[in-house]
């Protein structure tokens, strides 16, 4: 009941950094990073791309540039204030000049920004120069003012101008001026908001963003899969797909993996450069890889971001997650059996795919790990279920079950020595689920629990089974929790701002924190929702059989959220019918769903 064993799990995951150490000369721009440049993952150094002589006049100021995780080049410049046209009637020096609201635009040099002057004939009326970004005037809620001229000659300051604000999820406005609905609305793009498969069975079973607002989506199918490039059949009784899905909702590239016998996939994880490692199980051949496996055993693959194959390896035990680091290391969490059990097992492999170390954990009774991610620095912090005692190695304290199996948190360093783990839980049944790791250090868990279970901060209490997703700080301190009847932990994606997205199966009724999201009365339904990083509700809702229909499943496979794009990607398997927003689609038999939702 509450956090037992070692609790210094925060210390060295604080990813706050300012200042730049030993960083090299600019060499050059790739995608609008700086490349070639080495300096401390996510440290900022000022930027200014206006004229020099204008910095710091007027409101022209500095931005910031961040250090990629990588520790290998800078990212735009963010914040900064370049000039732009006067704006007359506003009383400021928008283009830079040193002079507010001129009225003759100085018949010297003209404006840095290239202004217009503010003299007008008094009592003329005219839309105003449009002050949101770019392409959003006119769309959804946003509009340009008007402005008046005075009897003094000058304009008076612009009216009724409405810019881009924060999406309000209780008005069907679109007020963030995006085009597309309210929050969580599916949005149309590509083969995004559509049923895809062949024939034969096709599911989805992970989903990960990249840089640049592309999505890596994995699952296993049988006979042919069609993502909307044609057909790709197969001679394996179960095949192992992975597939880029660009921004526009253009499928780049679709890859095969199995040859002879089955093949299953459980996890996958997109690096810095857009290369993918892929887990999960086998018996046959995967030729390509060079992998033979006779009997079930797991697997971890590594492709270029062209979905090339760079290496592949057979690993014991069976593969529950993966995750890269910065630098492209490949770390696999599996369950290993024997003793009628299993064990915790953790393997550490090179971006050129050389075993690096291998470390088990275990102790009497099922020890399972869930969940792997891996922070700026290297380390790794992994999730599971664990019964009777947990022995993380020499010196490290022995987690003990406070009943029947118990959710632990545990973090190794990039060595794979223990540094800190603790464990949550009652006398009744807790199981782990996901874990992510955020930009500034947070980590968000999910599992499903009974009974009681404290994850630092008061008591969430469940009569039957219901899942629970936990932020934690940088610092292990507990941010917030909720909880919602479910039988399955849901998946997590942790945005920039701490705020979480998180997608899960449910059955009956459910409540997310906006209200009663009410269901058809037979099968399962996919919900998502959208925390802040307070964890109150932002919105939430279900994807449901379609109108006049009813049964069927729908589960939940991966969700992410979208730096670069601001919308959320989920991504499931659809068996009977899916209600998306109003427009019904239709399985064959089990097919794929990938949706795109409203920030």
């Amino acid at each position: 009941m509450g956090a037992r064993g070692a609790i210094g799990i925060g210390g060295r995951l604080s990813l706050v950094a300012l200042g730049c150490a030993g960083c090299n000369t600019l060499l050059g721009l790739e995608d609008g990073l700086l490349v070639d440049e080495r300096c401390e993952p996510l440290s900022a150094v000022a930027c200014y791309t206006g004229p020099p002589t204008t910095e710091g006049i007027g409101a022209c100021q500095r931005g910031l540039r961040r250090c990629n995780a990588a520790g290998d080049g800078y990212g735009p410049c963010e914040g900064e204030v370049t000039p732009a046209p006067e704006r007359c009637g506003n009383a400021a020096d928008d283009d830079c000049d040193g002079a507010v609201d001129e009225a003759d635009g100085d018949a010297g040099d003209p404006p840095a920004g290239g202004g217009e002057v503010c003299a007008c004939g008094p009592g003329t009326v005219e839309v105003c120069p449009y002050g949101g970004p770019p392409g959003t005037v006119g769309v959804g809620a946003c509009s340009a003012g008007r402005r008046t001229c005075g009897d003094d000659g000058r304009w008076g300051a612009c009216t009724g101008e409405v810019t881009p604000r924060a999406e309000d999820c209780t008005t069907p406005a679109d007020e963030d001026c995006s085009g597309g609905g309210d929050c969580g609305a599916v949005l149309p793009g590509g083969l995004l908001g559509a049923l895809l498969g062949g024939s034969g069975q096709q599911r989805a079973r992970a989903l990960a963003a990249g840089r640049g607002g592309f999505a890596i989506l994995g699952g296993e199918f049988e006979g042919s899969l069609d993502l909307g490039a044609g057909p790709i059949a197969t001679g394996a009784e179960r095949d192992v797909f992975v597939a880029r899905i660009e921004a526009d909702g253009a499928v780049a590239w679709v890859r095969r993996l199995v040859d002879e016998g089955q093949g299953a996939l459980q996890a996958l994880a997109v690096d810095a450069g857009g290369e993918i490692a892929i887990a999960g199980d086998l018996v046959g051949v995967m030729g390509a890889a060079g992998l033979t496996a006779p009997a079930q055993q797991g697997f971890v693959v590594k492709l270029d971001a062209g979905g090339g194959l760079r290496w592949g390896t057979l690993l014991p035990g069976k593969p529950q997650d993966v995750a890269v680091s910065a630098a492209g290391d490949v770390v696999v969490a599996s369950a290993l059996l024997g003793h009628g059990g299993s064990d915790v097992a953790v393997a550490r492999l090179s971006a050129a795919g050389v075993p690096l170390w291998t470390r088990v954990f275990g102790g009497a009774g099922t020890q399972e790990p869930t969940g792997v991610a891996v922070d700026a620095r290297g380390d790794v912090v992994l999730t599971g279920t664990f019964e009777d005692d947990l022995d993380f190695g020499e010196g490290a304290p022995r987690l003990s079950s406070a009943g029947m199996s118990d959710v632990f948190l545990a973090k190794l360093d990039e060595r794979g020595e223990h540094v800190a783990s603790l464990a949550f839980g009652d006398g009744r049944r807790q199981y782990g689920g996901d874990i992510e790791i955020g930009p500034g250090g947070e980590i968000a868990l999910s599992g499903t629990f009974e009974g009681l279970l404290d994850l630092g901060s008061g008591t969430l209490f469940s009569e039957g089974l219901s899942a629970f997703v936990v932020e934690l700080g940088a610092a292990r301190e507990h941010r917030f929790s909720r909880a919602y009847p479910a039988e399955q932990p849901p998946r997590l994606a942790l945005e920039a701002d701490g705020g979480l997205v998180l997608a899960g199966s449910v059955e009956g009724p459910t409540d997310l924190g906006g209200g009663p999201l009410d269901g058809a009365g037979r099968g399962s339904d996919i919900v998502a929702a959208r925390l802040d990083a307070e964890g109150r509700h932002v919105w939430s809702k279900r994807l449901g059989p379609g109108a006049g229909r009813s049964g069927g499943r729908r589960s939940a496979a991966g969700v992410a959220a979208s730096v670069d794009r601001g919308h959320v990607l989920l991504a499931g398997t659809v068996e009977g019918s899916v209600d998306l927003d109003g427009a019904a689609a239709q399985s064959t038999a089990a097919d794929i769903l990938v949706v795109r939702l409203a920030p």
